[in-house]
This record gives structure tokens, C-alpha cells and sequence, in this order.
């Protein structure tokens, strides 16, 4: 039992050491701590060096509650890791593993990369305890890698775990991990770890029999404490000094140095080799002996704890398991009568639903039918109206000029019937025009003819310049005609032709009684499998307000234009027969850009 005494005790050792090296990266944050910041930070300090399990967990989770709320995630992290460290001090295995787990998801799954280390060490720690030597190497190599060059003091605490571990199994191993936190330790100037680091190595020397290595390491050790530096760490003074006895042959006083305690290592071992070196095989073996059931006796101590703790937990998930498994049936129970009611509210609701339908259905017919006839209504007061302007003008100038030039009184030049044949024709062209506007919305509107078109293969810049050739000589316009294209002269689609010259037609006819100044210009594009016809003008524009409404019969921005309101909306519906589409550009500003896009093919 003295053994465990001195196993636990150098296990607490090792946990101060932990703690000190976990919280003094933290330092320049440590050093800023004041008021109840501080006082929280001293209070776990202090309970996880001198508290009881209950006092330490129950304040670790007020603390690091604390910790969030402020923010202070280096310190959360990494005292977060000393919960794992504290119940591997009080051998509950089982719990560490689990405090090591939550907070390696912790960090993972807040992306916290430069505290991934914290979690493996924590990790390499549990396993080195329980003796699983080669996963416990594994865990502190990937924790060194992980940690780099951020932690300087959790890397040396690394460099002395490893060296530790391997002290007997592979002892030059074992010197080499010491010699790079020695060389740390004078890098960073940390007398403390300085001086754990040469009475380590010393005692490692020790152990091989390396008598010239021993006294130099010695005299180093002595030469640092001689400086009564006070990080200077005194844990190895009682081995290095048994050690040196030993090696100057006076090995009762080594014995002696021995039972004074204050051990950071295994006596038992030291004791040992002490005996070896003096030749006394009888006590070395008697002692192993006597060791070696200890041993075993503080592995099934350890063991029989982490049971207990495992029999207990499994009672308590048992009992968790049962609750669930009454609340599940309470559940189910619950929702089988809620699922009757569903079930009967269904049945009423579809009967009553059945009903409402045909009611909805006789009301929707009713207002579809009301619908067309307002809107019949609202189209025959429009074409009356229109009819009655747009028509009796043109004829009523056809009739004044007519009978002036049947009159045998008058006395009219050359240049004057000239004049007067030409107006008209003007106006008989007029309304003629109104005349094949009125049957293109019959045919347009026939849902027959739309569906039931004939489509060749048309030459897309041949349609489109036959479409200005014919415009241009009937010299109705002042402005510029303009045609661009993207295509070659071959480029063709298949469409059918009548409708699309009939759509240009009206674009463009359009943009003439709006435009007074500037160009129109008609434009082909092919892009992907579609085929653009553009046409724009530098003309008034069209308000945001009207950019719809000017799709509708006999809608007229302007009532003292020529026309009845019926180009853009035929247009549409002719490039809708085609498969197309007929939009305004909103984007254009000079004036109006309405854009055809048709299938390719």
C-alpha cells in the first residue's frame, strides 16, 4: 500500500505540473485577470490541487459557464482539459475518457484547430496511466504535432511524458525526449523545466549505470540549484542525490536519502537498483517480489473503481432506458387517440370538402362567364369607340376629297388633285390597315388557327431586310432604318414566315408613330437555341406604369396616334403561336426595345 501512496502522490505531482503547464500558456490572459475574473481563476486553481471530486466538478461547470458568457475560450479549453486530468488523478478512468471526448468534439466542432492538441494529450495522459504505453506514444506524438510551436511548456510536458514512459523499456530513447525539453527549457529561459529536466535525466542515468554522463548531468543540476533561482523545481533532489551516494559507493546513505520521501519516481525501482549496484541480489529480489504485488494489487484498485463507476452509470442509463420506454408508450398511446381523431375529422372534412367543391366549381364557372362578359362588354364599348373615331375620319376625308374632285366648278391645279389622290390613298391605306388589324385578332384569337402552324425554314437576315425594304418604300418615315445581325446570311430557323414579318411589321410600325427623330433599328441575334429579333428607337419610351397595359386591346397611350390599339397585342399572340415570346426591355432608356425570342429549330 505505501507503493499506491507513492504512485498517487506522484501522480498529483504530475497533475500540478499539468495544470501549471496548461494554464501558463494562458499567462498574458492569466496576468490580465482581475476582480471576480481573478478570484474565479484562484478558486479553480485551488480546488483542483486541494478540493474534493464533488467541490472541483461542481465549480468547474459554474466556471466554465463563466468562461463562455466572457468569452474567454483559451482559458475555457484548456481548464476544460483539466477536468479530464482531475479525475485520471482520482483514478476514474472510465470519467476521464469521457471528459477527453467531449471536449475533443468541442473543439472539432467549433473549428478551434490550434486547441486540437489539448484533447490528444489529454488522451495520451489517460492511456500512459493505465499502462497502454504504445497508444499513449501514439497520442503524444500526434499532440506534439498538433501543437507545434504555440505552447511551448505543454510541449516540454510532452517531451518528459515520453521520456518517462520509455526509461526502462528503451532508456537511450528515453534520454533523447529529455535532451529536447532540456534544450526548450534553456531556449525559453523556464528554470522550472530546466531543472525537472536534469534531475530527470539524471535519474534515467542512474537506472542505465552511466557513470561519467551521471556526474556530468550531476554537476549541471548542482550548479542551477547553486543560482537559488525560485522557479527552480526541488522534486528530484532526494533521487539525485541517493543516485550520487550510489555512485560514490556509499550506498546506506543513498537508502537513507531514499526513505526520506519526497519522490517524484518509484523508490521501489531506485531501491533496487541501489541493492544491484551494492551486490545485495537477496533484498533486490525479495523487494521486486514485494513490489510486483503492489503492483498488481493498485492495478485491481484501479480497475475495481473504474467498474464501480461503470456499474453505476449503467444503472443510471438503465433507469433512463425504462423512462424512455414509458414516456415512448405514453407517446404512443397519445398519438393512437390523436390518429382517431385525425381519422374521424379526415372523413368529416373530405365529405365536407366534396361539397364544397362543386360549390366552388358552379361559383368559378359563374365568375369566368361574368368575366367574359364584362370583358366582352369593356372590348365592344372599346371597338365602338375607336371604330367610330379611327374610321369616320379616314372616310370622312375620302368623301370631302372625292367630292371635290368630282365637282365640275372646281378649279384645281395639277399639283393640287395630285396632292388630294395621294391623301386618299392615304387614308383608304389607313383604313384598310384598321380593316386587317380587326382580322388578324379574329384569327389571332382563334385557338384553331394558333394551334395548327405550318413552319419552313426562313433566312433570318433575308426576312428581316425584306421586312425594312418594304417599309422604306412606302416612305412613311423620317428617321434612319437601321439592320445589324450576328449571324451569317445562311443562318435559318424554322418558323413560319407570314407570321413573323407580320410580327415585325407591327414592331416597327409602331416605333415610326412614336419616333420623330433619331433611327429604328432591327436587329438579329442567335444565342444558344434561341433567335432574337429586336427592334428599338429613339422615340418617347413607354412609362413603367404602361409597360404591361400596352399588350392589351385597344390600349392607347396616345389617343391622337393613328391605330385602334391593336399591334403589340396581336403581335404577341403571333409570336406565342410560334413557340415565342414578346417582351418590352425594360433596361433600354433611349427610348422603347421590344424583344422576339423564338426556338432555334
Amino acid at each position: 500500500m505505501n507503493s499506491f501512496l507513492r504512485l498517487s502522490h506522484r501522480l498529483i505531482l504530475t497533475a500540478v505540473l499539468l495544470l501549471v503547464s496548461v494554464l501558463a500558456s494562458a499567462e498574458k490572459q492569466v496576468a490580465d485577470l482581475t476582480g471576480e475574473d481573478r478570484e474565479m481563476y484562484d478558486k479553480f486553481r485551488h480546488l483542483f490541487t486541494s478540493g474534493s471530486p464533488e467541490e472541483f466538478y461542481s465549480y468547474a461547470q459554474e466556471y466554465e459557464k463563466y468562461l463562455l458568457d466572457k468569452e474567454y475560450m483559451m482559458l475555457y479549453y484548456k481548464l476544460k482539459c483539466n477536468e479530464g486530468f482531475f479525475a485520471l488523478r482520482h483514478h476514474q478512468i472510465y470519467k476521464a475518457i469521457q471528459y477527453a471526448a467531449e471536449l475533443d468534439a468541442e473543439v472539432r466542432d467549433a473549428g478551434a484547430k490550434e486547441y486540437f492538441y489539448l484533447a490528444t494529450g489529454l488522451y495520451g495522459d489517460i492511456y500512459n496511466t493505465s499502462h497502454v504505453g504504445r497508444k499513449a506514444e501514439s497520442y503524444f506524438m500526434q499532440a506534439l504535432e498538433e501543437a507545434g510551436d504555440s505552447d511551448p511548456k505543454f510541449t516540454m510536458r510532452i517531451y518528459m511524458n515520453l521520456s518517462e514512459m520509455l526509461s526502462l523499456r528503451d532508456p537511450k530513447k528515453a534520454l533523447e525526449w529529455v535532451d529536447k525539453s532540456i534544450a526548450m527549457a534553456q531556449e525559453t529561459k523556464n528554470i522550472d523545466y530546466l531543472s525537472i529536466s536534469l534531475g530527470f535525466k539524471a535519474y534515467v542515468l542512474f537506472l542505465m549505470g552511466d557513470t561519467p554522463q551521471f556526474y556530468r548531468i550531476f554537476d549541471e543540476y548542482i550548479s542551477l540549484k547553486s543560482m537559488d533561482e525560485p522557479e527552480f523545481n526541488h522534486r528530484y533532489d532526494n533521487v539525485v542525490e541517493a543516485a550520487k551516494n550510489a555512485f560514490d559507493h556509499d550506498f546506506q546513505k543513498a537508502l537513507d536519502r531514499l526513505r526520506e520521501g519526497n519522490l517524484s519516481v518509484d523508490s521501489s525501482l531506485c531501491v533496487m537498483r541501489i541493492y544491484e549496484m551494492s551486490g545485495d541480489v537477496e533484498n533486490s529480489f525479495r523487494l521486486m517480489r514485494k513490489r510486483y504485488i503492489e503492483l498488481d494489487s493498485i492495478n485491481s484498485l484501479v480497475q475495481d473503481a473504474n467498474f464501480n463507476q461503470l456499474a453505476s452509470e449503467t444503472t443510471l442509463m438503465r433507469s433512463r432506458e425504462e423512462a424512455v420506454a414509458n414516456k415512448r408508450l405514453a407517446k404512443q398511446l397519445v398519438n393512437w387517440l390523436i390518429g382517431m381523431t385525425v381519422v374521424f375529422l379526415f372523413v368529416y372534412i373530405m365529405g365536407r370538402r366534396r361539397l364544397m367543391k362543386k360549390i366552388w366549381a358552379h361559383s368559378k364557372e359563374l365568375k369566368a362567364a361574368l368575366s367574359r362578359a364584362e370583358e366582352s362588354d369593356r372590348m365592344k364599348s372599346a371597338f365602338i369607340q375607336n371604330m367610330s373615331h379611327e374610321i369616320r375620319t379616314p372616310l370622312n376625308a375620302v368623301a370631302g376629297f372625292t367630292e371635290v374632285l368630282c365637282s365640275q366648278d372646281n378649279e384645281l391645279t395639277s399639283r393640287e388633285k395630285i396632292d388630294m389622290k395621294q391623301r386618299i390613298a392615304s387614308n383608304v391605306e389607313l383604313i384598310t390597315s384598321i380593316v386587317n388589324e380587326l382580322l388578324e385578332l379574329s384569327e389571332s384569337e382563334s385557338k384553331s388557327q394558333l394551334g395548327d402552324v405550318e413552319k419552313t425554314s426562313v433566312r433570318c437576315n433575308d426576312l428581316c431586310q425584306s421586312v425594312l425594304a418594304v417599309i422604306r418604300n412606302k416612305g412613311k418615315s423620317f428617321v434612319e432604318l437601321r439592320f445589324k445581325s450576328n449571324v451569317d446570311d445562311d443562318f435559318t430557323i424554322q418558323t413560319n414566315p407570314y407570321r413573323l414579318r407580320s410580327s415585325l411589321n407591327h414592331l416597327i410600325d409602331n416605333a415610326q408613330k412614336f419616333t420623330d427623330f433619331g433611327h429604328i433599328e432591327l436587329r438579329f441575334e442567335h444565342q444558344g437555341h434561341q433567335a432574337l429579333f429586336i427592334v428599338s428607337d429613339t422615340g418617347i419610351g413607354i412609362p413603367e406604369k404602361d409597360r404591361e397595359r400596352i399588350f392589351e386591346n385597344f390600349a392607347k397611350l396616345d389617343e391622337f396616334k393613328e391605330g385602334i390599339g391593336l399591334g403589340l397585342p396581336i403581335c404577341r399572340r403571333l409570336v406565342a403561336s410560334l413557340g415565342g415570346t414578346l417582351e418590352l426591355d425594360p433596361a433600354y432608356s433611349p427610348g422603347s426595345r421590344f424583344v422576339i425570342t423564338l426556338p432555334v429549330g
